[in-house]
């Protein structure tokens, strides 16, 4: 009787996706050793996707003094990772919106920070507590590395239940691909033709 072999696959976990808020950033600012306390909390930079989005790259030019770009060079050498930049696009500001008119103390550019990171199932992390609670009001993970204890939890409510709704809806309008069309060579109908003879022109 022949053996039967077995191949035992390794589960590998997808690599996570994080977007950093605008405080995060002016927090390294100030402090240096701010970076590397990221670098500590969370190891797995290194097989993460981290960005930052680009009203964040404004905020920071706007109230950090050497700029975003040499900030972003120094927060990238120290959790030893690219950032990449990712623009808002006309649905996370559609959604920012909408949360804005639906969560009482949430404002610009907050809004389409949280908006992005939902739309795009990343964790948000942030050292606001306004938008910490915003996040954990639609049940959005978020992660505030001023705390002692990391979580990186998702409680649901009624709420956040139709805030879902209103995500899955825009995700279905930008998403869903326009299904392509194939058409046979044999099913395109031809058109009758005429023989001509030399008889036709007798």
């Amino acid at each position: 009787m022949a053996k039967m072999q077995y191949h035992l696959e390794t589960f590998q976990p997808e690599p996570k996706k994080y977007v950093l808020d605008s405080c995060i950033g002016r927090r390294c600012y100030d402090n240096p050793a701010y970076c590397d306390m990221l670098k500590t909390k969370f190891n797995d930079f290194s097989t993460s996707t981290t960005v930052f989005t680009s009203v964040s790259v404004y905020e920071i030019n706007k109230r950090v003094k050497c700029g975003f770009d040499e900030l972003h060079s120094q927060l990238e050498s120290a959790i030893g990772s690219e950032i990449p930049i990712q623009k808002i696009t006309c649905e996370m500001r559609e959604l920012g919106i909408w949360l804005c008119d639906n969560i009482q103390g949430l404002h610009l550019p907050d809004n389409e920070i949280l908006a992005y990171a939902m739309l795009t199932d990343s964790v948000l992390i942030t050292c606001d507590k306004g938008l910490e609670d915003a996040a954990r009001s639609v049940s959005q993970h978020v992660i505030n590395p001023d705390r002692t204890i990391i979580e990186c939890t998702k409680i649901g409510t009624n709420f956040s239940k139709l805030v879902q709704n209103k995500v899955n809806q825009i995700k279905q309008k930008t998403y869903v691909p326009v299904p392509a069309i194939k058409v046979h060579l044999l099913e395109i109908p031809l058109k009758s033709t005429r023989k001509i003879t030399w008889d036709t022109f007798a």
